[in-house]
């Protein structure tokens, strides 16, 4: 039986008034490629529930992120609040401070990310303590980041300063490499690179970070004008999505079941050579709340003391106006 006419009509309008589906919105993240809760985000579907499709856009270090996110190449960065960025903030860079994705572990041994890594045959009777690196030559990747605050702290638990070691300047892949050579003696580096040391044999974990800078705020996620302006609800999705997969980390790493799950994610989006790798590490990991740490020990605003006496810092920022928790806030 033929359909009215009428009917044919009816439906025909009714489809051209139907609003197609939604497409996502493209969001840009800089970032170091580093296990994170980004990776379990996309992974576990959660910006794509938001009704975002992000890109990740792989950088060397966090020095060139923020001027990226300040001129609107990228969106989001994850970057670590070395001296740069504070420099930047100092100009009055556009972009903000608007979650805390990655805190270190407060109870030494618990989670522990980064090390103080001392050449195998210098410390093969596990004797090795931070006076003795007097002399030695210590790899960190850069002046003014993590790792050379990192490796201060722990020659100033042994009486000593950097003024007493030979600093040289290495990326973290470099560095193992450059111990088995007997190139360097001691690195300031971060995971899987110490524990692929260990089994490889050319280091040994001396120290941890929980131990020497409990709760150190590592990096920070940024916001650039497109989100904190124009479209600021890209910005509570993005930060809803995160604080959904920034939970299912730390959920997760309290199971060995739980960290074998995290590991067939990171290994899918950071392939190592054995995966198993990501079993044993530390991983990176947020607050529960992901709200931004200025004044706590550690927190944003003891690194840039620690980078303005240096000289490394000539300017210091308002930390307060370059902080926004207002996404966090809305995203709950």
């Amino acid at each position: 039986m033929r359909k009215p006419v009428f009917l044919l009509a009816l439906l025909g309008s009714i489809a051209l008034l139907a609003p197609a589906a939604r497409a996502a919105d493209e969001v840009s993240i800089g970032m170091v490629r580093l296990p994170t809760a980004i990776f379990i985000g996309i992974d576990q579907g959660f910006f794509a529930a938001e009704g975002l499709n992000i890109t990740p856009q792989y950088s060397q270090n966090g020095a060139e992120i923020v001027p990226e996110l300040a001129t609107g190449k990228i969106d989001v960065a994850l970057a670590s609040p070395g001296a740069s960025l504070f420099n930047a903030l100092a100009i009055g860079v556009d972009a903000k401070i608007v979650a805390d994705p990655w805190v270190g572990p407060r109870t030494a041994g618990t989670n522990d990310y980064a090390f103080i890594d001392v050449r195998k045959d210098l410390a093969a009777d596990g004797t090795f303590k931070p006076r003795d690196a007097k002399g030695l030559t210590f790899a960190i990747t850069a002046h003014g980041q993590m790792t050379e605050l990192f490796a201060a702290a722990y020659l100033q638990s042994g009486g000593l300063t950097l003024a007493d070691v030979h600093v040289v300047e290495l990326p973290f892949p470099a560095m193992e490499a450059a111990m088995q050579n007997h190139a360097i003696d001691l690195a300031s580096a971060i995971e899987p690179y110490p524990t692929l040391g260990v089994r490889s044999g050319a280091s040994v974990k001396a120290a941890g970070i929980a131990a020497l800078m409990p709760g150190y705020v590592q990096a920070v996620l940024m916001y650039g004008p497109r989100l904190t302006k124009s479209r600021r609800d890209i910005g509570i999705r993005f930060m809803r999505a995160y604080e959904r997969a920034n939970a299912f980390l730390l959920r997760n790493l309290a199971t060995r079941a739980g960290r074998a799950e995290l590991a067939r994610i990171y290994q899918k989006y950071i392939p190592l050579d054995d995966p198993s790798v990501y079993l044993e590490t530390g991983l990176p990991a947020g607050p529960a709340d992901l709200s931004v740490d200025i004044d706590g020990p550690f927190a944003l605003r003891w690194q840039m003391q620690q980078y303005v006496a240096q000289g490394l810092v000539k300017t210091s920022p308002d930390l307060k106006s370059a902080v926004d928790n207002s996404f966090v806030r809305a995203a709950k």
